[in-house]
């Protein structure tokens, strides 16, 4: 899990890459789910949140 502190020293470039490595990783999360072979279950929400902190550094960045 990263830290807020951690994303801020990364390149816009490098946060839009983790979003989306994220976003894929919650859709085959989910996708598992479904197939009732999930195990990592909690790893959906860390995901979302990770993906919270990657869109306020960006946000922050563009204000």
């Amino acid at each position: 899990m990263f830290k807020a502190k951690e994303l801020r020293d990364k390149s816009p470039e490098e946060l839009e890459d983790l979003r989306r490595e994220f976003l894929r990783e919650i859709f085959e999360l989910r996708g598992r789910r479904v197939d009732t072979k999930a195990d990592k279950t909690h790893l959906i929400g860390q995901r979302r949140k990770e993906i919270a902190r990657i869109l306020t550094i960006q946000k922050e960045r563009t204000s």
